[in-house]
C-alpha cells in the first residue's frame, strides 16, 4: 500500500500493511538533523526526512498574510500583532482588545490565505495530505486575550457567541479552499481542554460551542473528505459528545492528561479512527531503548483490528527534540506496525 491508501484505510477503522504514521509539523532544524546537515531546508529537505522516518501524512495550516510594522513586529490579517525572534512567534497584541468590541469585528476573506503549500505536497509529493482550521472555540479564543475569551463565555456575552457562530461559517470556506487545493482531509483544532479538563464547564460548552462544531462537522462532510478532530488535553467529559459527532476520527488522546487510549478504543473504536497517544515528555527525555519499549506497548495495544493512525499526542516534532530519539521513535513503529495489525 502507498501512504494515501494507508492512511485512508485507518481512518476508515479498518486495516493495512502496517499502521499508519507521521506528524503534522516537522521542524526544519530537526528535519536538517536527521538528514546529516548543517543548516535547515525547505519543501524538499522536508520531505526527504518524512521519507526517511516512514511516515504517511503531513499536514497544513493555511497563513494569514503579514504586514511588517518594524522592529521584527507585524500584523497578521486576524489583526493581532505579533513578534517573530528567531524560529518563535509570540502574540503581543490580540485581534480583539476588550471582549464588547467583537460585536464591530470583521473577519478576513479566506481567500487571502496562502494555500501553496497544500498544493505542492499534494503534487509534489505522495503523502496524505490534511489541512488544519480552527474549530468555533479555538478560532473564537485566538482572537481576545485567553481569560478575557474564558469571562466573556462565562458571561454569555452575545456578540463573542455571535463572533463564533462567523468563525465557524469562516471555516467552512477556508476548508472548501483547502480541499479545492488538494487536501485529501479536514483536521479541525479546537483545544477546549488543559490536562484536568475542559477550559470551560462542560455543560456550558454543551450549550453554546458544541451545536456550533456539529454545523461546522455537517458542513464540511458535505464537501467529501474525512474529518478528524484535535484538542489537546482531558477530553474524557465530552468524548460521548465528540462521538455522537459526524467525525471520522480524533487525534491527541495525551497520556499526561489522563486519556488511556484503550479505554477510547474500546468505547469508541467502531466510531472514530484514533490518532496520538505517544508521550512527547517520554520523546524529549527517555533514552532510545525507552522510546522503542513505550511505542511497541503502544502499538500492541491499539493497532489490532486497524483504525489507528500513529503519532504524538501534540503531533508537532520540534527542533529541540533529540535526533536519535526521533530515528529510535520511528524505527520501532516501522518495526511494530506492521506485527500488531
Amino acid at each position: 500500500m502507498n501512504h494515501i491508501e494507508r492512511v485512508r484505510a485507518a481512518l476508515a477503522r479498518g486495516q493495512s500493511d502496517r499502521v499508519p504514521a507521521g506528524e503534522f509539523e516537522l521542524g526544519a532544524g530537526l528535519a536538517a538533523a536527521l538528514l546529516g546537515r548543517e543548516e535547515p531546508g525547505g519543501f524538499f529537505e522536508e520531505a526527504a526526512a518524512r521519507e526517511l522516518l516512514g511516515m504517511d501524512l503531513v499536514a497544513v495550516t493555511p497563513k494569514a498574510p503579514l504586514k511588517d510594522e518594524g522592529n521584527e513586529c507585524y500584523r497578521d490579517a486576524w489583526g493581532r500583532r505579533l513578534r517573530q525572534q528567531g524560529g518563535l512567534i509570540t502574540v503581543q497584541a490580540p485581534a480583539i482588545a476588550v471582549t464588547h468590541e467583537a460585536a464591530g469585528y470583521r473577519l478576513p476573506a479566506a481567500d487571502v490565505f496562502d494555500l501553496l503549500p497544500i498544493r505542492r505536497w499534494r503534487e509534489e509529493t505522495d503523502f496524505f495530505v490534511f489541512a488544519f482550521v480552527d474549530g468555533p472555540f479555538q478560532g473564537t479564543g485566538n482572537l481576545f486575550a485567553f481569560t478575557d475569551f474564558l469571562l466573556a463565555v462565562a458571561g454569555r456575552e452575545e456578540a463573542v457567541i455571535d463572533l463564533a457562530a462567523a468563525i465557524v461559517d469562516f471555516n467552512v470556506e477556508l476548508a472548501r479552499l483547502c480541499i479545492q487545493a488538494g487536501a485529501h482531509a479536514v483536521i479541525i483544532g479546537d483545544d477546549i481542554a488543559y490536562d484536568r479538563g475542559t477550559y470551560i464547564r462542560p455543560a456550558l460548552w454543551r450549550e453554546i460551542f458544541l451545536p456550533l462544531l456539529r454545523r461546522q462537522v455537517e458542513a464540511i462532510k458535505t464537501l467529501g473528505v474525512p474529518i478528524l478532530y484535535h484538542s489537546d488535553g482531558n477530553l474524557q467529559a465530552v468524548l460521548p459528545d465528540l462521538a455522537a459527532l459526524s467525525l471520522d476520527g480524533l487525534q491527541g488522546l495525551e497520556p499526561g492528561a489522563g486519556m488511556d487510549i484503550g479505554m477510547v478504543k474500546e468505547q469508541y473504536g467502531g466510531r472514530l479512527c484514533l490518532m496520538g497517544n505517544f508521550d512527547l515528555n517520554l520523546l524529549t527525555t527517555g533514552t532510545p531503548a525507552a522510546i522503542k519499549v513505550a511505542a511497541e506497548r503502544l502499538l500492541r495495544e491499539v493497532a489490532p483490528g486497524g483504525g489507528y493512525i500513529f503519532s504524538t499526542s501534540g503531533g508537532i516534532l520540534s527542533d529541540d527534540l533529540p535526533p536519535e530519539n526521533v530515528v529510535a521513535l520511528y524505527r520501532a513503529v516501522r518495526e511494530y506496525g506492521a506485527c500488531y495489525q
